[in-house]
């Protein structure tokens, strides 16, 4: 087997390989080999069929079986001979390939990059004091009395500021209908999405219509309606008032806690755990902007374009998750223009980086620990370790798993060694 390398980018390499004759007729040799054990051939015994009728009936499935794998095992041969370390699948192409004729191919690879490490044990390192205040409690006490309100007829007297009224309506532009709906709710609020709907409802009654024209915000959509006057039809069916339970022991019961303190000692425990996550996730962004500013390296670029992808999906999906429209998700993105890109880079270089830390201080990640966290995170799903095992393992998933703890394992081992100083949350 021939081998010639190339740089055809940084920390990208073409291989050229050229398999010998001999080396394809012995892998011909092997599958007929094979193949003939079980072959089913008119007038002849398993095991029993001759060469020349076997590539008769078998030509086509052996020339596709021999070029997978004497590309897949020169590929491998290539890579060990030449002392490459890819990072990435290769990508093949050229491919030549005929009966009695040498093979020649080349495969495309990314291969990592080298890192000259400079200093990282005395990183200076921000972390905001965990403090939990009397208000945020209070601000989320409050939130959770908004989600178990109640609403009560308002009985003889008209809407206000604060109601919600059950109504039907429609409007138009111009003479032409464009929306209808019926029997819905909605706040009377004194930021409505359209200004001056709050004082043309506050003061209607139950079983009242009124009609009034208003003029739509230059920010409406459909844009094409910005700025334009409508007509609008308003039916009150109902009007409602909203019941705040009290802030008691019984309120606490309701959300499954026997007392109110017990019920703010829960919301203070999320808080800081919800805070400690955003800490935890400030430290590593200046860890990462330390490490990435102090120690440039070249990127692999398929890697980071597959990266980039990756990050554009990820934004793409949460947008579909909070029910954004599919032409709302794509102005969205259009917006993000090319952030994903830099975004992508950074990640790729914090890999290599710490890859390269963990390394040289020899950091390892037991089979115990992999265990253990294969367990919490079945147990936040509500599975079986055994059934997450068998999923991970399917989806080749289980590395991941295995590069968050490492991962984690190197920042623990980064932040031991920095010079950490406290100061204020913001």
């Amino acid at each position: 087997m021939k081998v010639n390398v190339k740089e055809s980018a940084r920390c990208q390499r073409i291989l050229e390989i050229e398999v010998s004759k001999e080396t394809i007729q012995e892998e011909f040799d092997r599958f007929y080999s094979e193949i003939r054990k079980t072959a089913e051939v008119p007038g002849f015994r398993k095991g029993k069929a001759p060469r020349e009728l076997l590539e008769r009936h078998f030509s086509a499935k052996a020339k596709d079986n021999v070029l997978t794998n004497l590309l897949s095992d020169s590929y491998r041969q290539a890579v060990e001979q030449e002392k490459i370390c890819p990072v990435t699948m290769p990508s093949i192409s050229e491919v030549n390939f005929e009966k009695n004729e040498k093979l020649t191919f080349q495969a495309k690879v990314d291969v990592r990059p080298l890192i000259a490490l400079k200093e990282y044990k005395s990183i200076k390192i921000k972390k905001q004091t965990l403090t939990v205040k009397e208000e945020e409690i209070n601000n989320v006490l409050n939130f959770l009395r908004e989600r178990y309100a109640q609403f009560r007829p308002a009985e003889s007297r008209p809407a206000k500021i604060g109601d919600y009224v059950i109504c039907d309506y429609r409007y138009s532009v111009e003479d032409k209908e464009i929306d209808k709906k019926e029997h819905i709710w909605m706040q009377i609020d004194k930021e409505m999405f359209i200004p001056g709907l709050s004082a043309e409802l506050t003061g209607i009654n139950a079983g009242e219509n009124k009609e009034f024209s208003l003029k739509l915000p230059k920010d409406f959509k459909p844009s094409e309606l910005a700025n334009k006057t409508a007509r609008f039809n308003v039916s009150i069916k109902e009007i409602k008032e909203k019941e705040l339970p009290e802030l008691n022991d019984a309120f606490a019961k309701m959300i499954v806690l026997d007392t109110l303190e017990l019920l703010k000692q829960h919301v203070k425990e999320d808080i800081e755990k919800e805070k400690e996550s955003r800490i935890k996730l400030d430290i590593k962004a200046q860890l990462t902007d330390y490490l990435v500013k102090t120690m440039p390296i070249d990127v692999p670029p398929m890697l980071t374009e597959k990266r980039e992808q990756s990050l554009r999906e990820s934004f793409r999906n949460r947008l579909r998750q909070e029910g954004m429209p599919a032409e709302r998700i794509e102005e969205e993105e259009k917006k993000m223009g090319d952030l994903f890109n830099p975004e992508a880079v950074k990640q790729i270089r914090m890999f290599f980086i710490l890859q390269e830390i963990g390394e040289k201080e020899n950091v390892r990640v037991e089979e115990q620990e992999l265990n253990q966290r294969i367990e919490l995170i079945a147990q936040s799903y509500g599975k079986k370790k055994e059934e997450l095992v068998k999923y991970l393992q399917d989806k080749d998933l289980i590395e991941n798993v295995h590069w968050e703890i490492w991962e984690e394992k190197v920042i623990s081992f980064l932040l031991e060694h920095a010079e950490t100083e406290e100061v204020p949350a913001k």
